[in-house]
C-alpha cells in the first residue's frame, strides 16, 4: 500500500483514551456516554468528578482543514496557518510539488458533470465536501477519517460511506478501489479491525472489532454496484467475491442465521457495551437487505459464493423478524428495550429502508426519525449521537448529516435542506466540515471529517441527482 506520513502508533485513540487509562480513569468519550466501565467502587467518585470536569471544558479545535503545504506534505492546519489557503482548494500556494494541485484539479474535473446537476446555491458546499474527501484519500488506498493524528486511520464504516459518495458523483472506479482495499485488510474470519493504518493495512492497537462494518460494507458494495451498472453498464463485484463470501458468512454465523441479534460489542460510539445496540443491529439489517439486492441483480453471485438465493432470503427474513420483535417493537431505542433515542436510527432510511422501497425488508416510519431528531437536538442546532450522550452539549456532524441523508431518502426534502444549510453555515474558517459544533455554535475537534463529507454528498445527490429536488 501507499506510504503516507503516518502518525506513530503511540498516538492517542480517536476517543482520546486507551485501554489502560480507561481502567484507572474513564475516557472523555466514556463519560460523555455515561458508559463508565471497569472502574472499581473505591475511588469511583473522584474519577467521575475528574472526568466530569474534563468533559465540561471546551473542546479545542485541533485543525480547521487539511491541505498540502509548501513542503509538499499533507498537514492538518490551524486557523492561522490556513489563512493563505485559497478558497475551494486543499493545496497551499507555491507547493513545492506540483502533483497535488494537478490531482486536485483532475478530481474536480471528474466531478464536474455531477456538480453541474446541482442548483447554483449548493455547489459551493458540494465542492467543499468533495475536497474534504479528496484531501483525506488522495494517493491513499482508502480515505482516512481525518488528518489530525488520532483520526488518521481507515475506519471501514467511514470508508463505506465514502465509496458510495464517490460512486454517486461519477468516480466509480475510485469507489471500487476503496472497497478492494477493505477486502485486502479483512481478516480470514470476515471481521474488520476497528481501524487500520493507511500505510500498512494493520491495526494500530487491539481495539475490538466493530460488527457494524459488515453490514455497511455490504451496503456500499450494493450501492456502488447499482450506480456503476446504471451509468456504465459495468460492475466490479466479481473482484470482491472474497469480501462478499467472508462478510456474509460472518453475518450469518454471528446472528445464528438471522435468528438472533448481533453479538454485544462497540458501535460508532466506540465504547464498551453490555447490550447489543441499534448501532450494530441497524447496520446488520442494512447488510441483509443489501445481500438480497445483490442477489437480484447478479444471478451468479451465490453460486460463486457457495450458497443459494433462497437460502439468503430465509436468513434475511428471519433477521427481519428478529429485528422487528426487538428494536422495532420498542420504539427503536439504543438497546432492544431501553436506552432512549439514538441517531443510529438514521442508518435505515439512509440506506434506503424506507416505505415503498422495492428492495426494502424493513421500512422506517418517518415519524420515528423526526421524533429522534427532536429529542437529540442540541443548543447549536445539530444533534448529539444519542440520549445516553449525557454531558456534552456539542452537535456531532456525522450524526447530524446522517439524519439529513435519512430525511432526504424518506422524501422530507425541506428538513434535509435545512440540515444542509446548518452544516454549510457551521464549517470552519477554511471551509471544511468539522466533527463537532460546540454549544455556542463554533467548529471544534477536527476538520475535515470524511464521514460527514460523504453524507453531505450523498444527501445532495438524493435531493438533486436522483430525486430532482422535489420538496415534501
Amino acid at each position: 500500500m501507499t506510504t503516507v506520513d503516518q502518525p506513530p502508533e503511540s498516538m492517542p485513540l480517536r476517543d482520546e483514551g486507551n485501554t489502560a487509562s480507561a481502567i484507572a480513569r474513564p475516557s472523555r468519550r466514556a463519560m460523555l456516554t455515561g458508559a463508565v466501565v471497569g472502574i472499581g467502587a473505591i475511588g469511583l467518585g473522584s474519577a467521575i468528578t475528574s472526568a466530569l470536569a474534563e468533559a465540561a471544558r471546551p473542546d479545542p479545535v485541533r485543525s480547521v482543514t487539511a491541505a498540502y503545504t509548501r513542503s509538499g506534505l499533507r498537514e492538518a492546519l490551524n486557523a492561522e496557518s490556513a489563512q493563505i489557503l485559497p478558497a475551494q482548494s486543499r493545496v497551499m500556494p507555491n507547493c513545492a510539488d506540483p502533483g497535488p494541485a494537478r490531482r486536485q484539479q483532475e478530481f474536480l474535473e471528474g466531478c464536474e458533470p455531477w456538480l453541474g446537476s446541482l442548483p447554483a446555491d449548493r455547489r459551493e458546499l458540494a465542492v467543499s465536501a468533495l475536497l474534504d474527501l479528496w484531501v483525506l484519500s488522495d494517493e491513499l488506498p482508502a480515505p482516512v477519517a481525518g488528518w489530525a493524528g488520532a483520526w488518521r486511520y481507515v475506519w471501514p464504516r467511514d470508508t463505506a460511506f465514502c465509496a458510495v459518495a464517490l460512486a454517486r458523483v461519477g468516480l466509480s472506479e475510485l469507489a471500487w478501489s476503496h472497497l478492494r482495499c477493505l477486502q485486502s485488510v479483512q481478516s480470514a474470519d470476515g471481521s474488520f479491525a476497528a481501524r487500520v493504518q493507511a500505510s500498512t493495512g494493520l491495526p494500530p492497537d487491539d481495539r475490538e472489532s466493530q460488527f457494524d462494518s459488515l453490514g455497511l460494507v455490504l451496503w456500499a458494495v450494493s450501492e456502488v454496484h447499482s450506480v456503476s451498472t446504471a451509468t456504465t453498464g459495468q460492475s466490479d463485484t466479481g473482484e470482491l467475491d472474497d469480501l462478499l463470501r467472508r462478510t456474509s458468512r460472518r453475518l450469518f454465523d454471528l446472528t445464528d442465521r438471522g435468528r438472533s441479534l448481533p453479538p454485544v460489542g462497540p458501535d460508532y460510539w466506540e465504547v464498551r457495551e453490555s447490550q447489543v445496540t441499534l448501532g450494530l443491529a441497524g447496520p446488520t439489517l442494512v447488510g441483509m437487505n443489501s445481500l438480497t439486492a445483490l442477489t437480484k441483480v447478479d444471478g451468479d453471485l451465490w453460486s460463486r459464493l457457495g450458497g443459494g438465493e433462497d437460502d439468503v432470503r430465509r436468513v434475511v427474513d428471519d433477521y427481519r423478524a428478529t429485528f422487528t420483535r426487538t428494536f422495532g417493537a420498542n420504539g427503536m431505542q439504543r438497546y432492544p428495550t431501553s436506552g432512549g433515542s439514538d441517531s443510529a436510527i438514521a442508518y435505515l432510511p439512509a440506506a434506503g429502508l424506507v416505505p415503498n422501497a422495492a428492495d426494502g425488508i424493513y421500512a422506517l416510519e418517518p415519524e420515528l426519525l423526526a421524533g429522534a431528531w427532536d429529542r437529540l437536538e442540541q443548543p447549536a442546532g445539530g444533534i448529539k449521537p444519542g440520549h445516553g450522550w449525557i454531558i456534552d452539549r456539542s452537535s456531532w456532524t456525522p450524526s447530524t448529516s446522517l439524519m439529513g441523508l435519512g430525511f432526504a431518502r424518506l422524501g422530507f426534502s425541506e428538513r434535509a435542506e435545512s440540515i444542509l444549510d446548518w452544516l454549510a453555515e457551521h464549517r470552519t474558517s477554511a471551509g471544511s466540515l468539522p466533527e463537532k459544533i460546540s454549544g455556542d455554535g463554533d467548529p471544534v475537534s477536527v476538520a475535515p471529517l470524511s464521514w460527514t463529507g460523504a453524507n453531505v454528498i450523498i444527501t445532495l445527490d438524493e435531493l438533486y441527482g436522483r430525486r430532482g429536488g422535489t420538496s415534501s
